[in-house]
C-alpha cells in the first residue's frame, strides 16, 4: 500500500476542518468564525490502495504571514515534505481565496483546488465556470459542499489518480521576476514562492544564505515591499478570474439583513451583546444549582465505601487521599461541571451562528483607541470559559503587540472556575433569594462584574500600549461570515467534549495534588498550631488593611492550581479543622462568614479580588509557553494582583 501526505490550506472559515473531518472521520469542531483552528490537526484515512496522512492547517490569507497561526500554515507549506496541497476556497467569495492559491502554486506543482460552500454559492446565484478555471490554472478543480458530503468522492478520486500540469504563469512585476530569477539559480530553492519568502523575511532561513545572497537581498528589499508583492498577486488573481464567475441578482436573506442591521448599529449592537451575556449567565446560574447539589451528595455518599476499599492501607495514607485529595477533587467536579455543561453549549451556539465576529467588529473602534483591535474581544470571550483557552486563542491576532496585550489582560475575564465563588457570594450578601427572580438578580450583578472586567481590560490595555508596547502599530484583519444555523446537537456534543470536559480534566489533574497539600498544611503542627494557622496569621494584617483578611488571601494563594477550591479552603480556615468540610446551604455558609467578621464591604472586596488576581497555574504555564518569556508570565501575575489590591484598599478607604 502506498503512503502519501497532503495538507489542507486556505483562508479562515472556508470549511477546511469540515473537509478534514469528512475525509478522516475525525471529530474536530468546526466553527463559524475566523481563527477556529490555531494549530495543525493530523489524521489518516485509506482510499483504494493509498494510505493518506492529511494535515489541516490554520486559516491564512497569505504565505506572507502576519499572525502566529498564519506562520504555522506558511512554514508547513514552505518547509515540510508532502505530496499534495489541497487549497480550499470559498465559492461565495472566490476572489478572496485566489491570492493564497496562487502563492501555493508558486511553491508546489501538485495542487488541487477545492471550491467549497457550493450550496451557499447556489443560494446566492453565483455561477462558476469550473472547466474554464481548470484550463486557466492547469490543476483540477473540485466543487464541494463539505457539510452535505457533496463532491468528496470526486476529491478522493482526484487525490489518487489525477495528473498535475501546473501551468500557472501569470506575470509578476519585473523587479520581482528579476529577484526570483536570481535566487532560482540555487537548486535548494525550487519554486518562486520560496524565493519570495526570502525576500520578505530574510530571517526565515538566513543560515542557508551566503554573504553574496544577503547583499542581493538587501538590494532588492529597498525596491520591493511586501505590499508590492501582495498587489502583484492580487492583480494576477483578477486576471485568472476574468469570465470565470457570474453573479446574478442576489437577494440578501431577510434574517441576515435584520441581524446585520442590529449588530452594525452602534445604538443596538452593545445592548444586544449585554442581553446575550445576561441570558447565558442567568441560564447557567438558574439551572446549575440542583445538579451541583446532587453531585455533592453522590460523591459524599462514596466517601465511606472508598475509605473501606482502601482499608488495607495505613490510616496516615488513607486520610490524606480521602479527606484531602478526594474531597478537593469532588468539590471541583461538583462546582464546575454543572455550570460548564450549560455555559459552553450556549456559548458555542452563538459562535457557530456567526455572532462572535460581529462582537469583534463592534469593539474594534474602542480597542483601536487602546492600541489593540477587535479580535481581542474574541480572546476575551474564550477567557469566559477558560483563561488558558483565551491565551492560546490570541494566535489569531496579526501582531506580537496585540497578542501580548490580549494575553496580559485576559485574566480580567472571570473564567468558569471563578463563577461559582462569585455566584455564592452574590447569593449570600447581595440577593439572598433562590427564587426565579433571585436568579435574575444574581445574573444581573454577575453581568455587571463582567462589564467591570471589560472596562478594566480597556484601561490596562491602554496603559500597556502607552508604557510597554508603544512602538508597534496594531493590525486588524477580520472576516464577517454569513449567519449559519448551527447543527444544535453536533455543536452541543463538541462543546462538551472539546471545551467542558477538557477544562474539567485539567482542573481535576491539579485539584487532587492541591488537596493533598492543603491536607498536610492543615494537619502538620508546630507547637500545637497547624502550618495553615501560621500562614493565616502571617497574611492577616495585610488582608485587613485592604478590606479582606488573612484567610481570604491564603485561600486565593492555595487556590492557584484551581480557582474552584477557594471557598472550601476558606471553610477549612474558618472552621479551624483539619479537613475540608461542606455546607448545607448558602445561609449556613453566610453565618460562618459573618462569625468571621464578614460585612457587605468584605463581600464586595472579595468580588473585586476574584475579578482582579493572578491567573491559575494552568493559565500561567500556558502564558509561558505562548510567549516563551518569563517576563510576560510574571507580569501577567503581578498586573491583576496589584490592581486588585489597590482597588480593595480604595474601597476600604472610601466606604
Amino acid at each position: 500500500m502506498k503512503k502519501r501526505r497532503a495538507c489542507l490550506i486556505g483562508n479562515p472559515n472556508v470549511g477546511k476542518s469540515s473537509i478534514f473531518n469528512s475525509l478522516t472521520g475525525s471529530l474536530q469542531h468546526t466553527g463559524n468564525w475566523t481563527g477556529k483552528t490555531v494549530s495543525n490537526e493530523q489524521g489518516e484515512f485509506t482510499y483504494q490502495d493509498t494510505l493518506w496522512e492529511i494535515v489541516d492547517l490554520p486559516g491564512t490569507y497569505s504565505l506572507m504571514c502576519e499572525s502566529a497561526e498564519e506562520k504555522i500554515a506558511s512554514d508547513y507549506v514552505l518547509e515540510e515534505d508532502y505530496d499534495l496541497a489541497i487549497v480550499v476556497a470559498d465559492a461565495t467569495n472566490l476572489e478572496r481565496s485566489m491570492e493564497i492559491l496562487l502563492e501555493v502554486m508558486d511553491v508546489k506543482d501538485e495542487v488541487l483546488v477545492c471550491l467549497n460552500l457550493m450550496d451557499e454559492a447556489k443560494k446566492r446565484n453565483i455561477l462558476i465556470d469550473k472547466e474554464f478555471l481548470e484550463k486557466r490554472l492547469g490543476v483540477p478543480v473540485i466543487l464541494t459542499s463539505a457539510k452535505e458530503g457533496v463532491g468528496l468522492e470526486e476529491l478522493l478520486n482526484q487525490m489518487n489518480h489525477c495528473q498535475f500540469h501546473n501551468i500557472y504563469s501569470v506575470i509578476h512585476k519585473p523587479s520581482i521576476e528579476r529577484f526570483c530569477a536570481y535566487f532560482l539559480k540555487d537548486t535548494s530553492i525550487l519554486k518562486k514562492g520560496k524565493a519570495i519568502k526570502y525576500l520578505i523575511d530574510p530571517e526565515w532561513s538566513k543560515e542557508e544564505i551566503s554573504l553574496e545572497k544577503k547583499k542581493v537581498l538587501s538590494f532588492y528589499q529597498k525596491m520591493i515591499s511586501k505590499a508590492m508583492i501582495r498587489e502583484s498577486y492580487h492583480e494576477n488573481a483578477l486576471k485568472v478570474l476574468e469570465d470565470v464567475i457570474e453573479r446574478k441578482e442576489e437577494k440578501e436573506k431577510k434574517e441576515d439583513k435584520i441581524w446585520n442591521t442590529l449588530f452594525s448599529n452602534r445604538w443596538t449592537s452593545f445592548p444586544i451583546m449585554l442581553v446575550l451575556l445576561f441570558g447565558i449567565l442567568w441560564l447557567t446560574i438558574y439551572f446549575s444549582n440542583i445538579p451541583s447539589n446532587l453531585l455533592f451528595d453522590f460523591f459524599e455518599f462514596l466517601e465511606k465505601p472508598l475509605y473501606s476499599l482502601l482499608s488495607f492501607l495505613p490510616t496516615y495514607i488513607i486520610e490524606p487521599l480521602i479527606y484531602g485529595g478526594y474531597r478537593t477533587l469532588y468539590w471541583v467536579v461538583s462546582v464546575m461541571m454543572p455550570p460548564m455543561l450549560i455555559f459552553f453549549p450556549l456559548f458555542s451556539l452563538l459562535e457557530d451562528y456567526g455572532l462572535l465576529p460581529r462582537i469583534a467588529f463592534n469593539l474594534d473602534q474602542p480597542f483601536a483607541k487602546c492600541g489593540s483591535c477587535g479580535k481581542q474581544s474574541l480572546t476575551m470571550c474564550m477567557g469566559l470559559g477558560c483563561n488558558a483557552v483565551g491565551v492560546t486563542g490570541t494566535r489569531i491576532m496579526e501582531s506580537k503587540k496585540m497578542r501580548i496585550l490580549s494575553i496580559l489582560t485576559n485574566v480580567f475575564m472571570p473564567c468558569n472556575g471563578r463563577f461559582p465563588a462569585m455566584i455564592a457570594i452574590i447569593g449570600m450578601f447581595f440577593v439572598q433569594d433562590t427564587s426565579f427572580l433571585g436568579s435574575l438578580c444574581s445574573a444581573l450583578i454577575l453581568s455587571l462584574v463582567i462589564v467591570g472586567g471589560i472596562l478594566l481590560t480597556f484601561l490596562i490595555t491602554y496603559l500597556l500600549h502607552l508604557f510597554l508596547l508603544k512602538n508597534e502599530k496594531p493590525i486588524f484583519i477580520l472576516e464577517l461570515p454569513s449567519f449559519r444555523k448551527p447543527k444544535i446537537f453536533k455543536t452541543i456534543y463538541f462543546s462538551l467534549k472539546e471545551k467542558a470536559l477538557h477544562v474539567l480534566k485539567r482542573a481535576m489533574i491539579v485539584s487532587f495534588p492541591a488537596g493533598l497539600l492543603i491536607y498536610f498544611l492543615a494537619n502538620v503542627t508546630i507547637d500545637g498550631f497547624s502550618i495553615l494557622t501560621y500562614l493565616r496569621s502571617f497574611f492577616e494584617p495585610f488582608g485587613l488593611f485592604i478590606g479582606l483578611d488573612g484567610a481570604i488571601l491564603l485561600a486565593f494563594l492555595l487556590g492557584l492550581p484551581a480557582n474552584e477550591i477557594v471557598i472550601p479552603i476558606l471553610l477549612l480556615l474558618y472552621s479551624g479543622g483539619s479537613v475540608l468540610i461542606s455546607y448545607e446551604s448558602l445561609d449556613s455558609l453566610k453565618q460562618i462568614f459573618i462569625l468571621n467578621h464578614w460585612t457587605i464591604l468584605t463581600a464586595l472586596n472579595f468580588l473585586i479580588f476574584s475579578l482582579c488576581h493572578f491567573p491559575c497555574a494552568t493559565t500561567l504555564l500556558t502564558i509561558k509557553k505562548e510567549t516563551n518569556s518569563w517576563f510576560y508570565t510574571i507580569l501577567s501575575f503581578l498586573i491583576p494582583t496589584l490592581l486588585g489590591i489597590c482597588l480593595c484598599f480604595l474601597m476600604t478607604l472610601f466606604f
